[in-house]
Order: structure tokens, then C-alpha cells, then sequence
């Protein structure tokens, strides 16, 4: 066994790490804690982090652990749902820098790369070449090459493209002891000289060939006939044929074996057509009979999506938006894909899977989705299934234990109905989903491991299961592997005889047992290390949020299941600080395992109020992008507010909260001194001033004020102006920006909302509190948010619709007031009654064909949605109403956040990220368009972003409306 250093020992190897390594060393409690968890239940904390940047780095590490007695785990994405990826070791996370592709030869088919780059980051890079890596396991947004390779990944197409085991040519790779070698195909003279080979790498080629000799006709009898089968060592590459490939040999070991540091891919063409038959069942049974049925058709996949995902996303923030392929109420969905190499293929393999469904008598609905944006949609949800199941409420949750099994798809009826059996057995339900094309199903059981009765129910049912999967002639993992939940079955699955060979591989490879002990073969109990247990616990601050719907501030930390969705690059918003860092201190899941950590004593809990933890949270941008985009709706925002709230309330606040967070008091001084104020503000002295006293990097533009605000403008117009016979009231939420910095806009708002016929109403309010919510100024934002619900309830309860033009003030009352509100019914109405302009303006002209009469010609609009626009309302309103005025062109932005996020930006600290974050998409898009193209967004930051960072001037959607109508 590895010897666990001492602290001594442990300082004398960070010192020796530190003047070895490029790459960054990392051993302190809170990089700890943020690698000691994985998407599995398992939390282990690590002896250290090293984030490699070359292969010297990663043999310094191994030569380093030798010599020091201490383990080494190679990590990529942290997506594990076995708990691979964990362990007390020195974790080796290859994601932040080791992503490169290295060379590409689609003639050849095949591409190089490093092992931290993500799947879907490669697949980008090949599409020009018309060619992809194959492998596509649901977290292919997120999961890296060399977990694919560590983990033999499969994904939804495995049964036409296999395995990643099927998709490697080579591996450069680095020996337990250091050394470096490649491994490939052998036969012949290269093979027998591998076997003469004096030292480490020929003792290993050595050792296995007796081991693949001593065990042939075991092999035969104890591995499963399948092809998903992933558990344990591929001893089977032996019986397979006179050719040898060692990369094949080691792909599947999850770290046990040796480290990757390069590998040369199989990618294949990608198909020319592509259709998605979407049948709708209401039953599961049902839905596995039309498997099998399909099967004869050679689909590229037959995907399953059980109700209990379905029920999560049609309730989710995000992912109902995207949910309307799907027909009445089904129990379950069979995604079944066909590829064809011209469109009248495609259509006649629809046609023949038609009537087959037909002539089975199968589901009550088969949708046929031809168009790439309707099919992505179902594959998001399908995708998105394991954190939309986890988002059920209460503390027992789906989760992955048994959930990797596979059998013979033609057997999967009788084998899911088996199944269901044991768990409604053992008192509880599961959900259902997975790649049934290939037997490979995700069912995942309702357990709560905070209890010592959940833990038993999970170990009473994995011995069943694992019977059952025996009785089959399956195995118990088709792609999720063996990690820390199934590697204690191996010996039950293969036999004492070929458990003992898996031993001796270990060995041959590993014989001071460093490489990520404990996976495999003799690995801890499965209840040893879990996350939650019996005496899992936390502390219970006083908060200033009610945390409503999430039960506590614990609990909505909790939601955080480690599925690492926010650590994507590429689409939608989620994580902006991660996207720019690559960093997973800078992730959602980071900063959640490190509030989890304080909060439950995994680190001291007097780190909650910490400098440590405060830099953890500093990159959070509020963006409320998790809020949607992360399947379990982690609300990292709220979370980061009521962290700082508590932190402010140890540690006092310092001048820049209470500037930032006063900003509503300081702008109306400035308004009041105004143009006097803004020459001065903008004096090279003053923005030295503001850089050294508060923060403010000198290069950011600071908005002028306005010498007559909005609310002066509005209280000196006469009666005549208004509508005669109003249609109704709306009650127009004055913003600080819209007030001080930009009355036109309010002004541009008044008249689109009398145009449309209503009566305007400016309530006696006063800064919404987001700025005080954002500097941990939590009693102050409520009581603001309580004074303008009692201002504002009393208009909505006579009818009257609650309008804003800034989406972070207005969305607020949507969402964290209510929260806050002493009063949260009639918060709760209000938010039922709040809209966007956007929204307002549909549903008031949703009866009448509003009539333009000044609209532009042949003009293009390109619109950028705010973060909490984009997340908690979404962007199509907005669309909506640009494309009703006539003659106009728009067009929607597919950027992320903009970088600048409020007071965000502002900061010296902040203000090189935050360029960065704009340079991503949104920068470069707006500048290839051309000079007379109009740039639009709501937010007030963004705008700033964007004539920061494009030198364009931007548009509010109500100066548009305005003008032309």
C-alpha cells in the first residue's frame, strides 16, 4: 500500500514540486477541497492539485510521489460518475493547460491531441475537416479526451462508431517510474522486440503476455459477450487476434496503469443527413420492446429519456424553453436516429421505422425531426438527464451506483422489468435513461445517503442488481467504469481467477501501487468516503434570504452535484469566469464544493467568513446564468449574495462596498453637481483617485450624469400628455441608471407605453438593492426591497402591470426579492405581474396589428440579451419585437456574457478579465459587422461593454420602438 507522507514529508515534496514544475502547485486546504469531489457520490480530499503544463511537469510529479511514497491520480474534467477522479493522491489535472490538438490528418482519419482538451472543444477544431472523434458521452461539453480514455467513454453512437477503445491508434504515455514511452499496434518482429526489451516497459510486456496466456480460456468463458462492457482490466485484447495494441490494452484503467500525455485518434466523416424519430410511449416496457424492434434498421442510436427527466425539464427554467417536440404526457421518449447518404434514404428509413412502430403497436406518438436546430434539442434534454434528475426536491436523490449496467439490448425488456422490480422492492423508484441501442441503461435509484436506511438500501440493491446482471451475462458498467461504487464487484463479476490477474497487471505496471490506488482491484468498501453520510452536517448561519424554495442556504448549495455542466467553453453563458480561466476555482461547481466544504467542516468552518474563500467567489460575475443553463439550477448568484452578506457582517465593509452599494445616493449627487461632476470624474487626477481609494481601474469610461433626471422630467410633464381612455395602468420601476445616467430612455419609455394606450404610473420608490445585494449589504436591500413593494402593490392589486427597462433591477422582482420581501405574497404577486418592455409590448399589442409609422428600410439590428434577461426570461420576446417593425433585419447574438456584470467591471481587479470575457464572442462579432449595422442590448453594463471594448455606440430596444413608432 502507498504510504501516506507526513506533513514534513509533505513540505519538503511541495518544495521540491514547486522548483520542478512549470505548472502550477497547489497544496493548500481550499485547492483541496475544491478537487476532492467528482460527479460521483464520493468526496476525498487530495494530498495536493499540480496543474501540469508539460510532460517534465507530469514526470517530476511521478518521480516526485515515488520518492515521497505518495500517490498520483491524472484528472481531466472531474466528470466521474464512479468516482474515478478522487482520491488522497496527488491530483494531476490536465484541463488547464494540456489541451492542445497537435496535429490533424483527416486523409489518414486521424487527429493528435493532449488530453485536456473537452470533446465537443475537439470536435469544434475538426469540423472544418468534415470529420469527428466519435466518442459522445453526455458530458462531451465539458468531459476531456484523456477521460475518455481513462474511462473507455461511449456515448449515444457507440453502436455504429464503438467505444474509445475503438478509436485509438497510439498513446504517448508516462511509465509508473517515470518513463516515457508510446504505445500502438505491435505484431511480428516489433512486437517480439518489445519482448526482449531490457528494463521497466519490457518487464511489462513480459509479465502481460503471461498473464493473457495463463488466463486465455477464462477470459473466453468470464468476459461478457457484449460490447459495453468497460469494468475491469481488457484482458480480452489478448484473445482478440495475433496483432497487439497496447494503447487499446490501456485505454479503460482509469489512471491505475499509467499517464497520458498524447494521443493519436480515429476520427471518421461525418454523416451527410441525419433524422430523429422521436416516439412517445406510455410505457417503459413498451418503449424497450420498440428497441429491440428498431435495432434492424442499423440505427446511429436509439436513445432512452425517461419521465422522470422529462417531468424535470418541462419544470426547469431553461430547459422548457426547449421541450415543445414533445407530445402529451409520456412515460418515456425513444430518440431513434438514422443516417442516410442522401435525403430519399433518409426518408425511406423513416418510412420502413414508421411502419414497423405502426405494425408493433407501439407508443401514441413518432415525431420526425429533420432540421439540426429541432434534433439538437432533443439531445440537449437527453444530454442534460443526469442534472435533470437530480434537481428532484428532498434529500433522496437518483443516484449513480447501479446506473452503468448493460446487457444484450435484445434482452432489455425482460431485463428493465426485472430491474424496476428490485428497486420498487427496496421501497423507492428510479429514473430512467441511457444508449438502449446498445443495452446501456442509466437507471438511477432515489436514495438519501444522509441516512444509515439509505445506505444500506443502496448496498442491499446493488447485490441484487449485480445478480441480476450476472444472470444475464452482462456487466455492471457499460461506459461509467469501475471508480470507487463498482470495483468492489469485480471479483463477483469476473471470477477469483481473473480478479487475481487484474492484480497482477496492477503490478506489473504499478508495483509501488501509486498510480490512483483503490480503483479496480482492491478497492475501499463502497460505502467508505461517501459525500453525504449518516453523519454528514452543516452549519445553520442566520441569513438574510428566506431560501423559500431551496429550504436553506445548505440545501442550495447542495443542488451542486458536481456533473461539472458549468465547466463548458463553448454556447450560452454559464461559467464566464471559467470560460476565461479555465480554472475550477473559477467554476460554479468550485465555488459550490467550497461553500459545501465551510459549511459542513470538510475545511474549517471558520473559513466561511474567510479572505480564502472571498477569493473563490471574487470571479462569480452574478450572471444567474447557472440559475438556467445548470441542469440543477444552482443558483450561484443568490449564493455568492448571502455569502458576502455573511462574510461583510465578520469583516466589516470597506469603502468600495459602500460606494458601489450606495450608488443610487451617490448618483443623485452627482446629478445634482452635473456637468460640473462629470468633468470632474473624468479628470486624469480623479481617476487616479477613484483607481487608488475605491478600486476603479483608470481605463474604464465612468457614465456621465444627467442635469435633469427621469423622475424630474416625468413630474414636470403636463396632464395633456397622457392617454384620454386609458387601456390600463402600468407602473413604470424607475432604475438608478434610467433616472440619472439615461432619462432619454425612460422618456423613449413613457411614450412607447402611451403610443400603446396606457396610463403611466411612477411609483415613490427607491434603488431596487441589487448594488446592495452585490456588496453584502443585505438588510439595506431589503428594506429597499420592502419600501418598494408596499409603494408598488397597491397599483398591481388594482390591476396595473409592474415595467422595467434594465433587466437586472427589473428581473429582480421575478426572482431574488421575493425572496428578501417581509412580505412575500404580495412579492409573489408583483412578480407574477413584472415583464420586460419586450414582454409588455407583445402582450399589449397580442389583439391588435400595431401599426409602425416611422419604421426604417432594409436596416440591421444586431441584439445582445443581458445575462439575467437571457436566464430567467429568455431573449425571444426581444426578437419578437424587432422583427414586428417593419423593415428591420434583427438578428440575435449568440455571445455570452459580456464581461462588465454591474460594479464588476469597474475594478482593477477585475478589468483584464472582464475585456477578456467581452473578447470571447461578443467583441468579435459585433466588430465584423458593418459601420451602419445597429448594436441593441437592454443592459446598461453591457452597453458600457460594448462601446468600451468596440468603440460602437449601442442601443437600448426602447430608443428603437420609439423612433419608429
Amino acid at each position: 500500500m502507498t504510504v501516506q507522507a507526513s506533513a514534513s514529508d509533505t513540505r519538503q515534496l511541495v518544495d521540491e514540486l514547486n522548483l520542478q514544475v512549470q505548472g502550477e502547485v497547489r497544496f493548500d486546504k481550499m485547492s483541496r477541497a475544491l478537487w476532492s469531489t467528482d460527479a460521483s457520490i464520493y468526496q476525498i480530499e487530495p494530498v495536493g492539485v499540480v496543474l501540469p503544463k508539460t510532460k517534465d511537469d507530469i514526470i517530476a510529479v511521478l518521480e516526485t510521489a515515488q520518492k515521497y511514497g505518495v500517490s498520483v491520480l491524472p484528472r481531466g474534467g472531474g466528470t466521474s460518475l464512479a468516482g474515478q477522479t478522487v482520491g488522497e493522491s496527488i491530483v494531476l489535472d490536465f484541463s488547464r493547460y494540456m489541451r492542445d490538438v497537435v496535429e490533424i490528418n483527416p486523409e489518414e482519419g486521424w487527429v493528435r491531441t493532449q488530453p485536456g482538451i473537452i470533446l465537443d472543444e475537439l470536435n469544434r477544431i475538426l469540423a472544418p475537416h468534415n470529420v469527428l472523434f466519435a466518442p459522445d458521452p453526455s458530458t462531451s461539453s465539458r468531459g476531456n479526451v484523456g477521460g475518455a480514455l481513462g474511462n473507455n467513454s461511449c456515448g449515444a453512437h457507440s453502436i455504429m462508431w464503438g467505444k474509445t477503445v475503438d478509436n485509438v491508434h497510439e498513446l504517448d504515455v508516462i511509465l509508473s517510474n517515470g518513463d516515457t514511452t508510446t504505445f500502438g499496434q505491435l505484431s511480428g518482429d516489433s512486437l517480439e522486440a518489445k519482448m526482449r526489451g531490457s528494463g521497466f516497459e519490457g518487464d511489462i510486456y513480459r509479465s502481460l503476455f503471461e498473464i493473457g496466456e495463463g488466463n486465455r480460456d477464462e477470459i473466453l468463458s468470464r468476459y461478457p459477450k457484449i460490447q459495453r462492457r468497460v469494468s475491469g482490466y481488457n484482458l480480452d485484447e489478448f484473445v482478440s487476434g495475433s496483432n497487439f495494441n497496447m494503447a487499446r490494452f490501456v485505454v479503460g484503467s482509469e489512471g491505475t496503469l499509467v499517464t497520458i500525455t498524447e494521443a493519436k485518434l480515429r476520427v471518421v466523416p461525418v454523416p451527410k443527413y441525419k433524422g430523429l424519430a422521436v416516439l412517445h410511449c406510455m410505457e417503459l416496457i413498451e418503449s424497450m420492446e420498440a428497441t429491440v424492434a428498431a435495432l434492424d434498421l442499423d440505427p446511429s442510436a436509439i436513445e432512452l429519456i425517461g419521465s422522470m427527466i422529462i417531468r424535470q425539464a418541462q419544470s426547469n427554467l431553461s430547459y422548457s424553453r426547449i421541450t415543445d417536440f414533445i407530445e402529451g404526457e409520456p412515460e418515456a421518449l425513444l430518440a431513434i436516429e438514422l443516417v442516410a447518404n442522401s435525403e430519399k434514404e433518409l426518408a425511406h428509413k423513416f418510412d420502413l421505422l414508421k411502419e414497423m412502430i405502426s405494425k408493433g403497436g407501439w407508443g401514441y406518438s413518432l415525431v420526425w425531426l429533420t432540421k439540426d436546430a429541432d434534433q439538437e434539442k432533443v439531445w440537449d434534454v437527453r444530454k442534460a438527464g443526469l442534472g435533470l434528475m437530480m434537481n428532484v426536491p428532498g434529500d433522496a436523490k437518483p443516484l449513480p451506483f447501479v446506473e452503468d449496467t448493460a446487457v444484450s439490448p435484445h434482452v432489455l425488456p425482460d431485463f428493465v422489468r426485472r430491474f424496476d422490480s428490485i428497486v420498487r422492492k427496496h421501497g423507492t423508484e428510479a429514473g430512467y435513461y441511457g444508449h438502449a441501442s446498445v443495452g446501456c441503461l442509466h437507471i438511477r435509484p432515489l436514495i438519501n445517503l444522509k441516512n444509515q436506511e439509505g445506505i444500506d438500501r443502496m448496498v442491499a440493491i446493488s447485490d441484487e442488481i449485480s445478480d441480476l446482471v450476472l444472470e444475464f451475462g452482462g456487466s455492471m458498467s457499460g461506459e461509467h467504469g469501475d471508480g470507487l461504487v463498482r470495483s468492489g464487484y469485480n471479483e463477483k463479476m469476473f471470477g477469483s481467477q481473473i480478479y487475481q490477474a487484474f492484480r497482477d497487471v496492477k503490478t506489473a505496471f504499478d508495483p509501488k501501487k501509486i498510480m490512483n490506488p483503490g480503483k479496480i482491484v482492491d478497492s475501499p468498501p463502497m460505502t467508505d468516503n461517501l459525500r453525504y453520510g449518516s453523519t454528514y452536517g452543516t452549519l445553520s448561519p442566520q441569513t438574510g434570504f428566506a431560501f423559500a424554495e431551496e429550504g436553506s442556504f445548505a440545501t442550495a448549495i447542495e443542488m451542486c452535484n458536481g456533473q461539472g455542466a458549468c465547466r463548458k467553453v463553448h454556447g450560452g453563458t454559464m461559467c464566464p469566469s471559467y470560460m476565461a480561466t479555465r480554472d475550477e476555482e473559477h467554476s460554479t461547481r468550485g465555488r459550490a464544493n467550497a461553500l459545501r466544504a465551510a459549511m459542513s467542516g470538510a475545511i474549517p468552518t471558520d473559513m466561511l467568513t474567510s479572505e480564502r474563500l472571498y477569493q473563490v467567489m471574487d470571479l462569480c460575475l452574478e450572471c444567474k446564468a447557472c440559475k438556467a443553463e445548470c441542469p440543477s439550477n444552482v443558483d450561484m448568484a443568490k449564493l455568492k449574495y448571502e455569502f458576502l452578506n455573511i462574510y461583510h457582517q465578520e469583516n466589516g465593509y470597506g469603502l468600495n462596498n459602500r460606494f458601489f452599494g450606495n450608488v443610487d445616493l451617490l448618483s443623485k449627487m452627482g446629478a445634482f453637481f452635473a456637468p460640473i461632476s462629470n468633468w470632474m470624474m473624468n479628470t486624469s487626477f480623479s481617476k487616479q483617485l477613484l483607481e487608488k481609494t475605491i478600486g476603479i481601474d483608470k481605463r474604464r469610461q465612468l457614465p456621465n450624469f444627467a442635469p435633469q433626471t427621469f423622475q424630474q422630467w416625468f413630474r414636470s410633464r403636463v396632464d395633456t400628455e397622457t392617454p384620454k381612455n386609458p387601456k390600463g395602468m402600468v407602473v413604470l420601476f424607475p432604475d438608478t441608471t434610467t433616472n440619472y445616467n439615461h432619462p432619454e430612455l425612460g422618456i423613449a419609455t413613457v411614450n412607447i407605453l402611451e403610443k400603446l394606450g396606457y396610463e403611466v404610473i411612477l411609483p415613490n420608490s427607491r434603488c431596487c438593492g441589487r448594488p446592495m445585494l452585490s456588496n453584502g449589504m443585505m438588510s439595506q436591500a431589503k428594506a429597499n426591497v420592502d419600501f418598494n413593494i408596499s409603494s408598488i402593490y397597491p397599483f398591481v392589486e388594482k390591476g396595473a402591470k409592474l415595467v422595467g427597462i434594465e433587466p437586472s433591477c427589473a428581473l429582480g422582482f421575478i426572482s431574488d426579492f421575493s425572496d428578501l420581501a417581509s412580505e412575500p405574497e404580495k412579492a409573489k404577486e408583483i412578480s407574477e405581474n413584472t415583464m420586460l418592455i419586450e414582454d409588455f409590448f407583445l402582450y399589449a399589442t397580442k389583439e391588435e396589428d400595431f401599426q409602425f409609422t416611422n419604421p426604417p428600410q432594409n436596416q440591421k439590428v444586431v441584439f445582445h440579451g443581458h445575462c439575467h434577461q437571457k436566464a430567467l426570461v429568455g431573449t425571444t420576446s426581444a426578437m419578437e419585437v424587432l422583427k414586428t417593425i417593419p423593415g428591420l433585419e434583427p438578428v440575435e447574438i449568440k455571445s455570452g456574457c459580456c464581461g462588465m456584470a454591474g460594479s464588476f467591471g469597474f475594478y482593477k481587479d477585475h478589468f483584464d478579465i472582464s475585456m477578456q470575457i467581452g473578447e470571447d464572442t461578443l467583441f468579435p462579432a459585433i466588430r465584423e459587422e458593418n459601420d451602419d449595422v445597429i448594436v441593441v442590448s437592454e443592459g446598461v453594463s453591457c452597453r458600457q461593454q460594448i462601446e468600451q471594448g468596440t468603440q460602437r455606440k449601442t442601443k437600448h430596444l426602447v430608443e428603437l420602438l420609439s423612433d419608429y413608432i
